[in-house]
């Protein structure tokens, strides 16, 4: 066979099998076609449910489908309910409950149980008036700026064989108990143009309960208060409405009195037993005053505007709190008045008062103020929280320094007559 001849053989078959392998893909093709169609469509990850007025677009890209689920072998993890967290709500105190004076039927006027007579009477007190403005609030507490006292000690209270905490304070935690720190026990004001001060005066507004320091009996319950007992006669019209409590209990065989002046409404009559707590009055400022607030008074022995003690060292003072009392004395014993008297802390001032001005002296009965029995002091500092301090008194242009460890309950003792080397003139 010639070439020509094996050529076209060859072309013959090449040309079969390009024909077969085509009708080969048909058939396949056509088979395929008749299968069922199954489609796997993977799962995509959870998507947060879309938020009303704005458009969610959702990724379904292989590399999204990829990185979700497929990978993890199709299996989810579980999700849990976690507990729902509530946040406390804070606690806020009931603010101080006013009572309106005017809704306050004023209680009727008898005679006292020791009705005056015709005796001497004494100079008794002044009509230059209390100051206590309308915006003077005490350190420790304001309640209408969300500020609040600590509770007082329970009463009866000595942890010192000297101390005699027996009575509880005139007004609420939740009022005012701080006195004027620029008018003190003993104080005659800072220009010293006052009266000299036998009591704490307490910044509250009309209205305030005030409460019996102690069980008794009321003696006094009305204006114009005026008093008579063993040939001496002595008042206090500058007082406005009082109320006077001889209590049950006495100390070291004296009677104890305690009284609440200034009030805008009397609440007891006159010889009605009161238990410690009871309202006995609301808070004013009756008398002459400058602004509404208790003056509190403690008298022991006789009910006389001269046998008063500083009330900061018998009524129990704040929890966690002490009080700071001391004697400052010239080197011939006598008494160093009218001294202002710092405590600081860390170099910062914490709290002041002065020495007493006028104070009982041993000869003679001309005299504003009494020391306490035991302590002897001539000035006081209440509701000093437990701690270190230093305190200082200056005297006659010279600032002598001690320290004090005040301790919670009790009261700590300074005594700065040693530190005078020179006799005032």
């Amino acid at each position: 066979m010639n070439k020509r001849a094996i050529g076209r053989k060859t072309a013959n078959l090449q040309g079969c099998a390009v024909l077969l392998i085509a009708v080969g893909a048909v058939a396949f093709l056509l088979w395929r076609n008749a299968q069922p169609q199954v489609q796997f469509v993977p799962p995509l990850p959870p998507t947060a449910a879309p938020v009303q007025g704005t458009i969610v677009v959702v990724d379904n890209s292989l590399h999204s489908v990829l990185s979700g689920p497929v990978l993890e072998g199709m299996t989810l993890m579980p999700t849990y309910a976690l507990p729902t967290y509530l946040t406390p709500t804070p606690f806020t105190p009931e603010p101080a409950a006013l009572i309106d004076p005017a809704q306050v039927p004023v209680a009727p006027t008898l005679v006292p149980t020791r009705p005056p007579r015709n005796l001497p009477t004494s100079a008794g007190v002044t009509a230059v008036p209390s100051p206590a403005p309308l915006n003077v609030v005490g350190r420790n507490s304001n309640p209408r700026l969300g500020q609040w006292s600590l509770p007082p000690e329970q009463v009866p209270m000595s942890r010192d064989l000297r101390d005699h905490f027996y009575f509880r304070r005139p007004v609420d935690s939740n009022a005012n108990s701080s006195s004027l720190s620029y008018y003190p026990y003993g104080s005659n004001g800072p220009e010293g143009a006052w009266r000299v001060h036998h009591g704490l005066d307490m910044p509250n507004p009309d209205g305030q309960p005030v409460r019996a320091a102690g069980d008794g009996v009321v003696v006094w319950a009305a204006d114009h208060y005026r008093w008579s007992e063993e040939g001496v006669t002595d008042g206090a019209e500058s007082y406005g409405n009082v109320v006077i409590i001889e209590h049950t209990f006495g100390y070291e065989g004296q009677r104890l009195f305690t009284l609440y002046a200034h009030l805008s409404r009397i609440i007891v009559s006159l010889n009605e037993p009161v238990t410690v707590g009871q309202i006995v009055g609301l808070s004013g400022h009756s008398g002459n005053v400058t602004g509404p607030h208790v003056h509190f008074e403690v008298r022991q022995g006789q009910n006389f505007y001269w046998t008063t003690r500083n009330p900061l060292l018998w009524m129990a003072p704040l929890l966690g709190s002490g009080v700071v009392a001391g004697r400052v004395l010239y080197r011939d014993g006598s008494a160093v008045e009218h001294a202002p008297v710092t405590l600081s802390q860390g170099g910062r001032q914490f709290d002041t008062t002065v020495t007493y001005v006028n104070p009982k002296r041993t000869e003679g009965r001309n005299h504003d103020v009494d020391g306490d029995d035991k302590w002897h002091e001539n000035f006081v500092l209440g509701d000093i929280p437990a701690g270190k301090y230093d305190i200082s008194v200056l005297v006659n242009g010279t600032r002598i320094t001690r320290q004090v460890e005040v301790q919670a309950g009790t009261t700590s003792f300074v005594d700065f007559n040693t530190a005078l080397t020179a006799a005032s003139p």
